[in-house]
C-alpha cells in the first residue's frame, strides 16, 4: 500500500505527471498494466456471508409460449403483408370503424333522397366525399372542434367569393338577370375586366388558406384549408360565366359540407361516443404496455456474458421496445392538449388525469437511461467513428515503423503532460509485464493451462498497444506531403477527400491511452454480474408494479355504470393490489439504497480496507474508475425510474381514495380559447404529415425559446426603433420581408399556379368546354399537390395518379353493381354503400399506407358513385358516368399533379433535402439553448429563472421533431438528381446523435435536480462547465454545426473539437476535488469508502459519465457534420507529430 507506483484509486491519476518526470531523471516508472482478479464471491465483508446464493435464484421464471395465432400461417403465404389488419380487428379500434361506416351510409341515403338532394343543389355529392376525406373518428370534442373550423373556413370562402363576385359584377358592362342557362353554360358572357377581378380573388384566396395549411401544419386546420380552396375554384370558375353576380353558387359547395359536419357531431356524440380523457388513458396504456417487456429484458441481459452475441441481440431488443414506448409520448401530448375542454361523466376530472403527463414522460427518459450503460460497456460500447486512412504507397520503404534512437515521440494526441515512451521503455515495460504476469500466475497456484492463457494475452495486450502506436505514426505520416502525393490517385477515385482526420487522430490517441484496459471483458463480466445481484428484487418489483399501473389504466374509465355493491367490490380490490405494489416497490427500493446498491464496490474496497487486502492478496489494483461509474450510471437510472412510478402509484391511490362518486365534469377552460391554435402545438397528426415548417419546433414557445438563451437576435443593418416613426416602419418592414419566408412563398406560387390552372375557364373561346369537362378538378387536384417541397410533389403526383386509377376501377365497379345497365338505383347504390363501408373505413383508418394515397383512393371511389348518380337526375352539361366519368377524372387528374410537379421547378423551389438540413440546424440550436439553460440551472440553485417544466419539455418537443423528420425523409428518394444519391446515412447519423444529446441533456438536467449545492458545484468544477474557455468552445462548435447544416458551407479542417481533448485534461479518479484544487466546498478530498457508498457521490458520477457523454456526441456530431459539408481551411503540417529527433532545445512539439 506504501508503494509509490501502486495506483491508488483515491488520488486519482495526477501523479502521472511526477511519474514521468522521475522517469526523464533516469528512474524508469514501474507502472505495471492493471489486471483485475476480482473473487468469485466478494462480499462487503470477509466473514459475513452474502445474502445472495447467485444468480440464479433471481432468475426469472421462463414463460410458456403462447400458442401462434391461427390466422399467421395464412397471411405469410400471401405476396403483400396484411398483418396490420389483425393487428387492429380488437374491439376498441373497431367503434369508430362502425360510427365512421354509419355517417357515411346516412350520407348516401340523405344523397338518394330527392328532396334532399334538390335542397343540397348540384354538389350534393360533396356529402358522400367528405365523409371519407373528413372522417369523424376522433373522440367528440375532437370532432367539435374540427367541424367546426371546417365549416366555418368554408363559410369564410363562401364570403371571400360573393366579395370578389360583387366586385365583378362591378365591372361587368352587359348585365342580363334573365340569360338563359344554355347561353350561360356556353360562356357567352365571359368579359374581360370581371374576369380579372375574379383571378385576383382566386389568387388571394387561395394564397391565404394555402398559407394557413401550411404554417399551421397538420391539426384542426388541415381539411378545413382544403375545403375552403375547393370552395373558391369551384365559385369562382363557374360565377365568371353568369351575366350578373350569382352569389349563391358558393352554397352549392357549403351546403352538402355543413349536412356532412353536423352529421359528424351528432354521430360522434351517439355511436360510440369517445372522450378525450379515454383516448388518453388508452394512449397512456399504450405507452406502459412495451415497459413490462422492458424490465423483462433487462432482467434477462444482466444475467448473459457481456462477450456473447446473446448479449448483443438482447440489448438491440431492449432499444426497440423502448422505442414503442417513446412513440406513444406523442399522442399523449397530442390528446393533452384538448383534455381540460373535455366533457366527461366519470369519477376523476380530466385534468386530474392529465397530470400524469410529465410524469410518464419522466418516467420513460430515466428507462432510456438505464439502456445507456450499455453504450459505455464492451462490447455494445459506442466508439468514435475513425476516418479510413489513405491507401498505403505501392512499395514501402519498411514494414515496421523507425524508432527513434534518442529521445521521446510523444504520442499523437496526446494532452502536453501525455504518456510518451522511447523504444528501451517500452521494451522494458513489455519484460516487466511479463514477468509480473508469470510471478502472479504462480502466486495464486494457477494451472498450467491458465498459466498459459495468462501469458499468452499479456504477450497479445503489448503486441496490441505497440500495434496502436504504429497505427497513430503510420496516420500521421499519412497526412504528410509525401505520402499526400502518394496518394493522390485513389483520392481522387473515390471522388472525395478524407474529413475528420484531425479528431480521428486523437481519438485514437485517447482510447489507446485513457479508454483501454487490458482486461476489459473480464473486468465487465464481473462488473455486470455484480449489477445484476445488486439491481434484480428492484426490477422484479417494479416489473410487477408496470404491470398494475398498465391495468389501471385500462380500467379506470369503467366502472362508473353497473351494481353498487360490485363496483365498490371491484375498486376495492383494485386499491388493495396496488398498495401492494407501491410498498413492494419502496421496500425493494429502501433495501436497494441502504445495501444492495453497494455491492458493485466490492472490487474497490482492497484500496481502503486492509482486511480486503489480505483477503484479495495478489491483486496488484483495483479496476479503473469508469467502471464504477458505468454502474451507478445504470443504477442511478433504475432508483429515479422506480422512485418515478411510485409517484404514479401514489397519485393513482390518492385518486382512488379521493374520488369515490361519479359525476359530471365540464370544461375548465373559457369557450373563447377552446379554438386556439398555434403552430407550436402539438396535433394528432403531426407523424403523418406532408408540410411541415422546418424552423418551427411543436412543443417550444417562441416566448421560451427567447428566455431559454437569454439572448436575442439583433439587426445587423438598423439599430432599434428610437421613435414612433421607426418603429411602424419596422413593422412595415417585418411584414414585408416575411412574403419572402419559406410558408409564404409557397403560399403565393400556389395561389400563381391556381389562376394558372383555371385560365381554360376563364376564356371566352375555352370556358364552355372546362366547364362542361370539369376542368376544375384538375384545376384543385394541381392546387393541393403543390408542397413546399419537390420530393412532397412529386410523391403527391406518384400516389394521386396510382390511387386516382385504382380509385376509379372500385369506384365503377360498384357503380355497376348497384345499378347495373340502368340510371342509378338508389336502392341499390344505398346496398352497396351499407356493405362497402366497413370495410372501406377500416382501410382508411387502419391501412399502412401513406396517408395522401390512403385518402385519394376512398376518394375518388366516393366520387365515381356520387357524381354518377347526381349527373342521372340533374341537368348539368356533364352527363358521364361509371367508367366513362372514371376515365375522365383520371386525365383530369393526371393533368393538374403533372402541372404541379412541372411548377414545382420554377423558383422559388426547396427541396426535402435542404428541409432536412434546416431541421437539424433548428433543432441543433435549441439543444445547445436548453444546454445553457441546465448549466445555469446547476449553478444558480437559490435563484432559479427558467422553470423545470419548460426545460423538460423543450427537451421532448425536439425529440418529437427529430422522429417526424424521419417520416419526412421518405419522400426524399422522389428528388431525383443527376448529380449524385441524396447521403441519407449520412444524415440519418446526424439525427441519431442529435436524438441521443436530447436525451443526454435530460438525464443531465435530472441529477442536477438532485445534487446538493456543495456537490452541484463540484460537479460543475469537474465537468469544466464553469470553464469559460472551456464552454466557449462547446458553443463554438455548437454554432459552427448548426450554421453548417443551414447554409452547408464547409466547416474548418481544425476546429475545437475533439472536446473531450480538453474535457479529460485533468483526470480526477474516483476523486471529488482534485488535491491541488483552492477549494472543496466541504467535501472530502482524500477518498474513503463512506464517499463511494454516499448517495450523493453517486449522483456526482452519474453527471460526470452524462457529461462525458454529451462532449463525446458534439465530437461526433461534428464529424458527422464534416462528412456532409466537407472540410476547408487546410494547413500542412498543422496536427501532425513530428517523426524525427526533437529540437536541440528537448521540448515536445505542440499541437495546435
Amino acid at each position: 500500500m506504501n508503494d509509490p507506483r501502486r495506483y491508488d484509486p483515491r488520488l486519482g491519476d495526477e501523479d502521472l505527471a511526477a511519474v514521468l518526470e522521475q522517469s526523464d531523471h533516469g528512474h524508469p516508472p514501474h507502472r505495471p498494466q492493471k489486471h483485475v482478479r476480482i473473487p468469485d464471491d466478494p462480499g462487503h465483508d470477509p466473514d459475513a456471508p452474502s445474502d445472495d446464493t447467485g444468480p440464479e435464484k433471481s432468475l426469472p421464471r421462463p414463460r410458456k409460449k403462447p400458442p401462434e395465432p391461427w390466422h399467421k400461417p395464412l397471411l405469410s403465404l400471401l405476396p403483400f403483408d396484411l398483418s396490420w389488419i389483425p393487428a387492429n380487428f380488437t374491439r376498441s379500434k373497431i367503434k369508430p370503424v362502425i360510427r365512421c361506416a354509419f355517417v357515411c351510409f346516412v350520407s348516401a341515403i340523405l344523397m338518394v333522397i330527392p328532396r334532399v338532394y334538390n335542397l343540397m343543389g348540384q354538389g350534393s355529392f360533396l356529402i358522400l366525399i367528405s365523409s371519407f376525406l373528413d372522417a369523424p373518428s376522433d373522440p367528440f370534442l375532437a370532432v367539435l372542434e374540427r367541424e367546426l373550423i371546417f365549416i366555418t373556413f368554408v363559410v369564410l370562402a363562401w364570403a371571400w367569393c360573393c366579395l370578389g363576385i360583387f366586385f365583378a359584377g362591378l365591372a361587368r358592362t352587359h348585365t342580363d338577370y334573365n340569360a338563359p342557362l344554355t347561353a350561360i353554360q356556353a360562356g357567352d358572357f365571359v368579359e374581360a375586366a370581371p374576369t380579372v377581378i375574379l383571378a385576383v380573388f382566386v389568387f388571394l384566396g387561395s394564397a391565404f388558406f394555402l398559407y394557413i395549411k401550411a404554417r399551421l401544419g397538420p391539426g384542426p386546420y388541415l381539411f378545413a384549408s382544403i375545403f375552403a380552396c375547393i370552395c373558391i375554384d369551384i365559385s369562382m370558375t363557374t360565377a365568371v360565366l353568369f351575366p350578373y353576380p350569382y352569389y349563391l353558387v358558393g352554397q352549392v359547395i357549403a351546403l352538402p359540407l355543413a349536412f356532412h359536419c353536423a352529421l359528424s357531431i351528432i354521430f360522434s356524440a351517439l355511436i360510440f361516443p369517445c372522450t378525450i380523457t379515454a383516448q388518453y388513458t388508452h394512449t397512456l396504456f399504450n405507452v406502459f404496455a412495451p415497459l413490462n417487456d422492458f424490465l423483462a429484458l433487462h432482467r434477462k441481459v444482466l444475467t448473459l456474458d457481456p462477450a456473447s452475441e446473446e448479449f448483443k441481440s438482447t440489448v438491440k431488443t431492449i432499444t426497440a421496445t423502448l422505442g414503442k414506448s417513446e412513440g406513444g409520448l406523442g399522442q399523449a401530448a397530442a390528446n393533452a392538449r384538448l383534455l381540460k375542454q373535455d366533457i366527461v361523466y366519470g369519477r376523476f376530472s380530466p385534468s386530474k388525469i392529465g397530470d400524469f403527463q410529465p410524469i410518464v414522460r419522466r418516467l420513460v427518459t430515466r428507462a432510456n437511461g438505464m439502456d445507456i450503460f450499455f453504450t459505455l460497456i464492451e462490447p455494445t460500447r459506442e466508439k468514435f467513428p475513425v476516418t479510413p486512412l489513405p491507401s498505403r504507397p505501392a512499395t514501402p520503404a519498411s514494414t515496421r515503423p523507425q524508432t527513434p534512437t534518442s529521445g521521446m515521440t510523444p504520442i499523437p494526441g496526446s494532452p502536453p503532460n501525455g504518456l510518451c515512451e522511447d523504444a528501451e521503455q517500452t521494451a522494458r515495460r513489455r519484460r516487466n509485464l511479463q514477468r509480473s504476469a508469470l510471478e502472479h500466475a504462480h502466486a495464486q497456484h494457477k494451472s498450467f493451462s491458465r498459466r498459459l492463457h495468462l501469458r499468452l494475452r499479456e504477450h497479445h495486450e503489448a503486441h496490441q498497444h505497440h500495434q496502436v502506436h504504429f497505427s497513430l505514426l503510420h496516420l500521421a505520416h499519412a497526412l504528410s506531403p509525401l505520402a499526400r502525393v502518394s496518394t493522390a490517385s485513389s483520392a481522387s477515385a473515390s471522388g472525395e477527400t478524407a474529413v475528420g482526420v484531425f479528431e480521428s487522430q486523437r481519438y485514437m490517441a485517447i482510447e489507446a491511452t485513457r479508454l483501454s484496459h487490458p482486461d476489459e471483458m473480464d473486468v465487465t463480466a464481473e462488473f455486470v454480474r455484480l449489477l445484476q445481484e445488486s439491481c434484480d428484487a428492484v426490477l422484479e418489483a417494479t416489473q410487477g408494479a408496470v404491470r398494475d399501473v398498465q391495468a389501471w389504466f385500462a380500467e379506470v374509465r369503467r366502472g362508473s355504470f353497473g351494481g353498487r355493491a360490485k363496483v365498490e367490490k371491484a375498486r376495492a380490490e383494485r386499491l388493495a393490489k396496488l398498495e401492494a405494489a407501491n410498498r413492494g416497490v419502496k421496500e425493494a427500493l429502501q433495501r436497494f439504497k441502504k445495501d444492495k446498491r453497494h455491492r458493485v464496490l466490492d472490487p474497490y474496497r482492497s484500496a481502503f480496507d486492509p482486511k480486503h487486502v489480505c483477503a484479495l492478496s495478489g491483486i496488484h489494483e483495483p479496476p479503473p474508475h469508469r467502471y464504477l461509474f458505468h454502474c451507478y450510471m445504470y443504477q442511478y437510472h433504475l432508483m429515479r425510474f422506480s422512485s418515478i412510478l411510485t409517484e404514479v402509484l401514489d397519485a393513482i391511490i390518492k385518486l382512488e381514495k379521493g374520488y369515490p362518486r361519479a359525476r359530471l365534469w365540464w370544461p375548465g377552460v373559457p369557450i373563447r380559447k377552446m379554438l386556439e391554435w398555434s403552430p407550436w402545438n402539438p396535433s394528432e397528426e403531426m407523424d403523418r404529415a406532408d408540410d411541415e415548417d422546418p424552423d418551427i419546433i411543436q412543443g417550444i414557445y417562441p416566448e421560451f425559446n427567447e428566455d431559454l438563451g437569454m439572448t436575442r437576435r439583433r439587426d445587423p443593418d438598423a439599430l432599434p426603433p428610437s421613435n414612433a416613426f421607426q418603429y411602424v416602419m419596422h413593422v412595415v418592414y417585418e411584414a414585408v420581408t416575411a412574403l419572402g419566408r419559406g410558408n409564404a412563398l409557397f403560399a403565393l406560387k400556389a395561389g400563381l399556379l391556381t389562376v394558372i390552372l383555371c385560365i381554360p375557364s376563364f376564356l371566352r373561346g375555352s370556358a364552355a368546354f372546362a366547364y362542361s369537362e370539369r376542368f376544375v378538378w384538375g384545376s384543385f387536384m394541381g392546387q393541393l399537390t403543390l408542397a413546399r417541397f419537390r420530393g412532397d410533389t412529386t410523391f403527391g403526383l406518384v400516389a394521386r395518379i396510382i390511387s386516382t386509377f385504382m380509385g376509379g376501377l372500385v369506384g365503377t365497379a360498384m357503380w355497376y353493381i348497384s345499378t347495373g345497365s340502368g340510371n342509378g338505383n338508389p336502392y341499390g347504390l344505398t346496398a352497396v354503400i351499407g356493405v362497402c363501408a366497413p370495410f372501406f373505413f377500416f382501410g382508411r383508418l387502419y391501412w399502412p399506407v401513406p396517408p395522401m394515397t390512403n385518402i385519394i383512393f376512398f376518394v375518388t371511389a366516393a366520387l365515381v358513385l356520387g357524381f354518377s348518380w347526381q349527373n342521372t337526375h340533374t341537368t348539368l352539361p356533364f352527363k358521364f358516368m361509371g367508367w366513362q366519368l372514371a376515365w375522365r377524372r383520371f386525365v383530369l387528374v393526371v393533368c393538374g399533379v403533372t402541372a404541379a410537379f412541372l411548377f414545382s421547378f420554377l423558383p422559388p423551389s426547396t427541396t426535402l433535402r435542404k428541409y432536412q438540413r434546416k431541421t437539424m440546424s433548428t433543432t441543433v440550436s435549441e439543444l445547445g439553448a436548453v444546454y445553457c439553460s441546465i448549466v445555469s440551472f446547476a449553478n444558480t440553485r437559490e435563484h432559479q429563472e427558467v422553470a423545470r417544466g419548460e426545460i423538460v419539455q423543450s427537451l421532448v418537443a425536439i425529440r418529437l421533431k427529430l422522429k417526424r423528420s424521419l417520416v419526412l425523409k421518405t419522400n426524399i428518394v422522389y428528388e431525383f438528381s443527376l448529380r449524385g444519391r441524396w447521403p441519407s446515412s449520412r444524415y440519418q447519423k446526424i439525427l441519431d446523435l442529435q436524438l441521443q444529446i436530447a436525451y443526454l441533456l435530460s438525464h443531465l438536467m435530472s441529477v442536477v435536480e438532485h445534487l446538493e449545492p456543495a456537490w452541484s458545484r463540484a460537479f460543475l468544477r469537474r465537468t469544466r462547465f464553469l470553464d469559460a474557455d472551456f464552454q466557449g468552445d462547446v458553443l463554438a462548435v455548437i454554432s459552427m454545426i448548426s450554421t453548417a447544416l443551414r447554409t452547408g458551407n464547409p466547416l474548418p479542417q481544425i476546429t475545437p473539437c475533439p472536446l473531450l481533448d480538453r474535457f479529460m485534461v485533468h483526470t480526477h479518479g474516483l476523486n471529488v476535488i482534485r488535491q491541488e484544487a483552492d477549494d472543496d466546498y466541504g467535501l472530502p478530498r482524500t477518498m474513503t469508502i463512506d464517499t463511494l457508498e454516499n448517495e450523493q457521490y453517486l449522483c456526482f458520477s452519474v453527471g460526470v459519465t452524462t457529461a462525458f457523454g454529451i462532449v463525446l456526441r458534439l465530437d461526433k456530431l461534428m464529424v458527422a457534420t464534416k462528412e456532409l459539408v466537407g472540410e476547408q481551411y487546410h494547413i500542412h503540417g498543422i496536427g501532425v507529430p513530428e517523426l524525427k529527433s526533437p529540437s536541440p532545445i528537448g521540448r515536445p512539439s505542440k499541437d495546435v
